[in-house]
């Protein structure tokens, strides 16, 4: 009887310990969430800038910025990235985010920049772009949030760049 339990238990044990799903890349710590907290800035300011700078032991991601700019009642979005040295690759998410009736953020649009060194002979240093959003309505305040992640030789640094919300009017 007690070989019968004990074997009972020791499949019950390995049936939980490999059952568990375990997954190698869970969140990701250079993006602000969208109930991140943002200053609402006065209507007649027109864009809010945002820059961040290594403050740790970055080896090749120096800074990153993001501004929104109220652009006659459209989005104007200008997002720039700033290595300390070359790098294999650089990918850009930006989310924009309006503030509902409620006081709360909530992402609208999602747009995905990927640079690679290939495509830059003199080397993969400043990467950035530049557009206007047309397709979301005017009278609200927008933000935006960004995640910049660089990877050199397998290594990867990042950062999580939230602007203040602007109103488009």
């Amino acid at each position: 009887m007690k070989k019968i339990l004990r074997t009972l238990m020791i499949t019950c044990l390995f049936v939980i310990l490999l059952g568990t799903s375990v997954y190698a890349n869970g969140s990701n710590p250079y993006l602000a969430p969208v109930y991140t907290q943002s200053e609402l800035l006065p209507d007649h300011i027109k864009s809010s800038k945002v820059r961040e700078t290594s403050k740790l032991r970055g080896e090749y991601f120096g800074v990153a910025e993001l501004e929104i700019i109220n652009e006659n009642g459209k989005i104007g979005v200008s997002a720039r990235a700033y290595m300390k040295k070359p790098v294999d690759e650089v990918n850009m998410l930006i989310y924009l985010d309006q503030l509902n009736e409620k006081g709360q953020w909530v992402q609208v649009a999602n747009y995905s920049f990927d640079f690679y060194a290939k495509d830059y002979p003199d080397g993969l240093l400043t990467p950035g772009t530049d557009f206007i959003v047309t397709d979301q309505p005017s009278g609200y305040y927008y933000r935006l949030r960004g995640q910049y992640l660089a990877f050199l030789d397998g290594g990867m640094e990042g950062f999580g760049p939230v602007t203040d919300g602007v109103f488009i009017e």
